[in-house]
């Protein structure tokens, strides 16, 4: 196989053939994003104390080729001092983190700002340019809900101008990188001036960018503040339709939600984020996955410490089962086909309907910057719900009418390829009430089914799920356009989402409905299908882990009745058809393609000394200390070797050859050296190094040391071998190899291996 400095040096002249021949200067992307390469976003998150390696081990191996982690480093604060709590040096948090992601050739992204705080500056690219030139697999930098904080300036955020000012060169500098901006919008009535249209309209040069970077540019709905859901749905994918934006993502948790009582963030269960995720997906083309982003509620928990067979004690991660029946499940839909997500192009064919926000002058921020009021009411806004600052529920009452984005302008062809463009000026004298708006979008939008069930449909695939908060049943009845059967009738439970798609002969059936929360009981679906000329057969396969699914069927005078009680995802497949001709019969099967792997990292290795196995050490300390009197230490703590002479502490690294690596040890000990602990690799000792005194304990030490190690996996450890008078605090080791040669080590980036269910995508019989 050919080396790195091989490789390198070939794909340096293609690209300058490239550019000489066909003017291509711009880099490619690291890892490309589209409807056949999605991305989910999983966070490494400083609220959940993370041991990094241990939570990318959680992630199942047929996920994780899509997964691009997302170190997500919290900007919790002293008001007064303006020091971090949670993450106190973002940066060496950072860097730490990406060095794992790296050594498992994981794609990643750093999110080191919500709101107007950050742990990187605004204006000086530095430390992005460094991080990108280190890192051949980080892909972009996150901000999350860029909404609020953009008031006082401190010394950890700023102004919102200056925010634009930096998303534009951060833009550029991606763009020469091959990377991503990300960011998510949340709504609410006092920020409509800074919202994704006043980020086109009121900057130039941010607009700039978006136009001529836009495949670097990724923006994400966030459901934060309960207003204006509708609102931040139709900017966001506006930004996207419009060709501000190259790609639209989604970033859902419980953070937005409200009962069906308007309760604020009161009685959520993760079975309502199938509405969502399969909704715009599905019909609106969504390629980027964020979230959940409370972790520690949602996805990843740490749990009691485990005793290893040889004496010492592990810290263990496991998921919450909401993550592997909700979140991974849906996922798993995109993978196997069940979810196709449309082109772009497809998106704006169903949608036909655009609003075009182009007000410069006079009116309120609303006005300006948002979709018309009125704009959702009597469509699919939900009854009882109200418009822009009172719309606090984003599920829809309908299917029957897309998703209508509001854009500040048409910025390329695709965009201006929208059937009906209507100039929000004139809005209200093209529609002088909610009557003269249904009328004509009624005859845009033939009406396709009946009842109070959403159901969405983009081919031969449609989105199903129950609109209401309270325990009310929804159903609907809904004529079949490609089964040859008469009709289906679906009765559905409180927050039950599904995905249905026709075949001439069969159905395929997903339903998802996992609460342990609220109702952890059974409930009760039902589906019922009408004109079949034989008694059709039913199948099913429950799928995550949950509590075993109950489906029944009855066929009774050419009716089909199939009773499903389940607290889970389940699939079912229903072999029916009847007589009907003229169906349609075009559509398009999913062509998903697994995204290469990252380039190999021959850079340093980091280990952060708070996740090592331990016995008889005097503690960790696992998050931040920053109400201790230890400070400057990387990654979230740091570890009290202490003075005992039965302590002992390790870790298992991972090297790409065999070879002499260098080991540096950070370190800190006060008034006396340390001379009473050994070092061993892989269970045999190698020495017995010095920590010398350091001046403070807030000033730490390098200790270095050379040993040998072999291809894979290495064991280093640091055993006393006898008492101390002074505590030694282990903050992280460090392993590089003296080598700098590149020789023997393969570059190649073939996609991951896949260890799951055959990801083929489903034939045309949808099998």
């Amino acid at each position: 196989m050919k080396s790195i400095s091989t490789q390198i040096a070939c794909t340096g002249l293609f690209i300058l053939f490239s550019y000489l021949c066909f003017g291509q200067s711009d880099p490619e992307l690291r890892r490309p994003i589209s409807p056949e390469q999605p991305m989910w976003l999983i966070h490494i998150d400083t609220w959940n104390n993370p041991d990094p390696q241990k939570i990318i081990d959680l992630i199942p191996k047929d996920i994780l080729p899509y997964v691009v982690m997302n170190i997500s480093l919290s900007v919790s604060h002293d008001s007064e001092t303006y020091r971090f709590r949670i993450a106190e040096d973002g940066y060496e948090i950072a860097k730490s983190w990406l060095r794992v992601c790296a050594e498992n050739r994981v794609w990643a992204v750093v999110q080191h700002a919500s709101g107007s705080y950050k742990h990187f500056p605004d204006g000086d690219l530095s430390i992005y340019e460094e991080l990108y030139e280190e890192f051949p697999n980080l892909i972009g930098f996150s901000y999350a809900e860029q909404s609020w904080g953009f008031g006082d300036q401190t010394p950890i955020n700023g102004s919102w101008e200056d925010r634009m000012d930096h998303f534009a060169d951060l833009l550029e500098l991606s763009n020469q990188h091959g990377g991503y901006l990300i960011v998510s919008w949340t709504g609410n009535r006092w920020v409509q001036s800074i919202n994704p249209i006043a980020m086109l309209k009121r900057h130039p040069g941010f607009r700039s960018a978006a136009s001529r970077y836009t495949e670097n540019y990724i923006l994400c709905e966030k459901y934060t503040f309960k207003s204006y859901l509708s609102d931040m749905e139709s900017l966001c994918l506006g930004s996207y339709l419009s060709g501000y934006a190259g790609q639209y993502g989604i970033r859902y948790d419980d953070s937005g939600w409200s009962d069906g009582e308007g309760n604020i963030n009161e009685n959520f269960t993760m079975a309502t984020y199938g509405a969502p995720f399969l909704e715009h997906v599905t019909l609106t083309g969504q390629t980027v996955i964020d979230a959940p982003e409370l972790i520690w509620r949602n996805c990843f928990q740490e749990v009691e410490e485990e005793a290893t067979t040889d004496g010492y004690t592990a810290r263990k991660w496991e998921t919450f089962p909401q993550f592997d029946n909700v979140s991974v499940d849906l996922f798993r839909k995109v993978l196997d086909g069940t979810v196709r997500i449309p082109s772009r192009q497809e998106v704006i064919d169903r949608t036909k309907l655009v609003i075009v926000n182009s007000l410069d002058a006079g009116g309120s921020d609303d006005d300006l910057y948002s979709s018309p009021e009125s704009l959702f009411e009597g469509l699919y806004r939900m009854d009882g719900d109200g418009n822009l600052r009172d719309n606090i529920t984003f599920f829809k009452k309908t299917g029957r009418y897309p998703t209508i984005p509001t854009v500040y302008q048409l910025n390329d062809d695709p965009a201006r390829s929208f059937q009906l463009k209507i100039n929000k000026a004139n809005y209200a004298n093209r529609w002088s009430d909610i009557s003269d708006k249904l009328a004509e979008l009624n005859e845009l939008f033939p009406e396709e089914y009946t009842g109070d069930l959403y159901a969405g449909r983009h081919e031969n695939t449609w989105v199903t799920y129950n609109p209401y908060k309270t325990d009310q049943t929804a159903s609907a009845s809904i004529p079949f356009k490609y089964n040859t059967a008469e009709r289906m009738e679906l009765s559905f439970s409180r927050y039950t989402a599904g995905v249905i798609k026709e075949f001439p002969g069969h159905l395929t059936v997903y339903l998802s409905n996992y609460d342990i929360k609220l109702d952890p009981s059974l409930k009760t679906d039902i589906i019922k299908i009408y004109g079949c000329t034989a008694e059709p057969t039913v199948t099913y396969e429950d799928r995550g882990d949950h509590q075993g699914s109950i489906v029944s069927k009855n066929w009774t005078d050419g009716l089909l009745t199939v009773t499903i009680e389940h607290n889970g995802p389940i699939d079912l497949r229903i072999s029916c058809s009847g007589t009907a001709t003229n169906r349609l019969t075009d559509f398009t099967p999913a062509n998903l393609v697994t995204p290469f792997r990252p380039p190999v990292y021959i850079g340093a290795h980091q280990y952060e000394a708070e996740t090592f196995d331990y016995k008889n050490i005097a503690g960790i300390i696992k998050r931040g200390g920053t109400d201790g009197a230890i400070r400057n230490y990387t990654g979230q703590g740091y570890l009290a070797f202490g003075t005992g002479a039965a302590a002992a502490v390790r870790d298992e690294v991972t090297v790409l050859k065999d070879g002499t690596y260098k080991l540096e040890t950070r370190y800190t000990v006060q008034d006396q050296d340390v001379n009473t602990v050994d070092l061993y690799v892989n269970g045999t000792k190698v020495g017995t190094p010095t920590f010398t005194a350091t001046s403070s304990l807030n000033n730490w030490g390098i200790q270095t040391q050379l040993i040998q190690l072999v291809e894979g996996a290495n064991t280093i450890a640091f055993i006393a071998n006898g008492s101390r008078t002074e505590t030694l605090y282990l903050d992280h080791i460090v392993i590089e190899n003296t080598d700098s040669s590149t020789d023997g080590i393969s570059n190649n980036q073939p996609p991951f291996a896949f260890a799951g269910k055959d990801k083929t995508a489903r034939d045309e019989d949808g099998d």
